[in-house]
């Protein structure tokens, strides 16, 4: 059955509410649980909130393997059908709302129409910081693997979805940093106050949620396969932002060339 606009909207704002990635199963699961068709999920996912003060990732999780658990088609074309459907689902609201944002009076010209991360305008106010302040900083640069590849075999309606996905995950693995995506496949997050380790470490932890992150075709349902990452970590002592940029760049195309996936220090 379709899924109205405001019912899609209000499935995402809750996934957002509790820091939940907006996966085909937690968003089925937060559109059940608003929907009230399910009264029993409803108040598990109610006392779970009223108990934990939210709704983690691992309890969101365990609620829909019940919800899954329920009588209902075991066939897996069928719930293949069901997670495309899904992705559709996310895919048009997303669409939708890029559109809206564009056509709203004096539209947000500092954040990226596509994963609503910063964008080169809005991203100048944190990188004047690098340099200016006794406050260290280390510069992180993600690249997606392929990912000019998977638009070219999938479509790029494919590898929005990924670049959404992965937004998210930045989001999720540094909460109180803003990502900016500099361009095509390339994020950036500039992190205070923390040492190289510790930063390597949150890169490695982004690279590997995307690793585990399984993304389908929107019509059939199929994977494409795994979809990976690659990270540089600079700190700010290098130089200028266009020098920290040039050698991170350069960081990449050795993790790249070695596999990619992996963070290049």
């Amino acid at each position: 059955m379709p899924i109205r606009f405001d019912q899609a909207h209000a499935a995402l704002a809750f996934l957002e509410r509790h820091r939940l990635e907006p996966s085909p199963a937690l968003y089925d699961l937060a559109l059940v649980h608003l929907s009230g068709a399910d009264p029993a999920l409803s108040q598990a996912i109610e006392q779970a909130v009223a108990e934990d003060g939210g709704l983690g990732a691992q309890r969101a999780a365990e609620l829909h393997a019940t919800l899954r658990g329920r009588p209902g088609p075991a066939d897996p074309d069928a719930l293949a059908l069901r997670i495309a459907a899904t992705e559709r689902d996310i895919a048009t609201l997303r669409d939708q709302m890029a559109a809206l944002r564009a056509l709203l009076p004096g539209s947000d010209a500092e954040h990226d129409n596509l994963t609503n991360a910063l964008n080169q305008t809005g991203a100048q106010r944190i990188l004047d910081q690098i340099g200016q302040q006794d406050r260290r900083f280390v510069v992180l640069v993600f690249g997606i693997d392929r990912l000019v590849n998977i638009n070219r075999e999938f479509g790029h309606s494919v590898g929005d979805n990924i670049l959404n996905a992965f937004a998210a995950k930045l989001q999720k693995i540094f909460p109180e940093q803003e990502a900016i995506r500099w361009g095509g496949n390339e994020f950036i997050v500039v992190i205070p106050g923390q040492t190289i380790t510790a930063v390597r470490v949150a890169a490695e932890e982004v690279l590997q949620l995307l690793a585990e992150r399984n993304f389908r075709l929107r019509g059939s349902g199929a994977s494409i396969g795994q979809v990976t990452a690659s990270a540089a970590v600079v700190p700010d002592h290098v130089g200028k932002f266009e020098e920290i940029l040039r050698e991170a760049r350069a960081k990449i195309e050795a993790a790249v060339a070695a596999g990619g996936n992996r963070v290049e220090v």
